[in-house]
Order: C-alpha cells, then structure tokens, then sequence
C-alpha cells in the first residue's frame, strides 16, 4: 500500500513511483493525505488503475481549510518544520487506514507493505505511535518510508520528529525509512526479502 504526502513540493517523489516496477501479481494500492486522507485506489492488481490513482496523487488533493476538524485543531501546528496556521498532515490516519486496509483483504501468502512519502511533521504521530506499532505487528506488515527535504534553496524542510517516529515503526517491523536518494526497484527488493 502507497501512503503519499500530496502537499505541495511532494509531486516529483511520487512521480518516481511507476507501476511497471511491479511484478506480474503484485497487488498496490494508493492512499494520499495532507490534512485529510483520502482512498485513491484500493488494492488491485490493476497497473493502469494504479498509474491512474498515482497521476492524480501528484496532481495533489484539494481538501476544505480545516477537513471535518473544528478551526482550533489545526491552529498552530507544524508543518514542514516550521510553526504555519492550520497546516497539518494526517499521516497516523493515512497509516490507520492503510492497515485497515491490507487486513480486510489478501491471503497469509502475500507480503504486507507500506510504503510511505513524507515531507510533513505530523504532531499525532507521536502520541499514536504505540497503537500503530501494535497495528504494524497484529497485521505482519513491513513499513518502508521516504522523508521527503521539500523546498528550494536554504528553506528546505525534513519532517524531523515525524522521520524519527517512523525510523522506530520501520525498524520494529523490519523495514527501513530512506532519507534522500531511493528508488522504487530498492525498496520493493527490500521488501520481498524474508
């Protein structure tokens, strides 16, 4: 399962997603989130539908200014590493949704992996850390990441406390978090290992 940041600056890493480097069987799907999370293509085996779902990914996703919160929750918050009004990323119920996901679909004999792009600090991520640990562990899923350095010039930002919390949900599930250079063709490598 895919799980994008799709916040402005993140269109260019998740065009290096391609399907074809899927094997033949290979089942993915897409989940995008910024300051909501939203399904773009549940799982399938389906290449052309899943090239469609990481189009509109990159395409980034309009959502309303506060997302069914109330205008307090996200004031204040960081994202990006720095302090902006009302801007925050829901990774924690990206990751939620994409666990849910791979458990209500798919045979004991198939890998579960999340493969998540993050250029945001989520503030929850923290807090629910013990929860997505157990989720991670319950479903036998392999957690892959890439922190994304969004920006140009001296105002590039890396999502700092959130890189670091999902460092400790991909070590504990034997998986890795890339920071800088990564290929699709590495982490699925990565991935099919036993």
């Amino acid at each position: 399962m895919f799980v994008l940041e799709t916040s402005p600056g993140t269109e260019q890493q998740i065009g290096l997603i391609r399907p074809r480097d899927l094997k033949e069987g290979d089942r993915a799907g897409v989940i995008g989130y910024a300051r909501s999370v939203q399904m773009l293509q549940s799982l399938t085996e389906d290449h052309e539908a899943l090239a469609t779902a990481l189009q509109r990914a990159g395409m980034r996703i309009t959502v309303s200014p506060y997302s069914g919160r109330s205008p307090a929750a996200g004031r204040g918050s960081l994202a990006g590493g720095q302090v902006v009004q009302g801007e925050t990323v829901d990774l924690s119920g990206a990751l939620r949704q994409a666990l849910r996901e791979l458990g209500d679909r798919g045979s004991e004999v198939r890998k579960r992996v999340v493969i998540v792009l993050d250029a945001s600090e989520d503030p929850t991520l923290g807090n629910n850390l013990d929860s997505l640990k157990a989720l991670v562990a319950a479903g036998r899923t392999r957690l892959f990441a890439v922190a994304i350095s969004v920006g140009s010039g001296r105002a590039y930002s890396f999502p700092v406390m959130t890189a670091q919390s999902l460092d400790q949900l991909a070590k504990d599930s034997g998986g890795r978090v890339f920071r800088g250079p990564w290929d699709l063709k590495s982490i699925l490598a990565a991935a099919r290992k036993p």
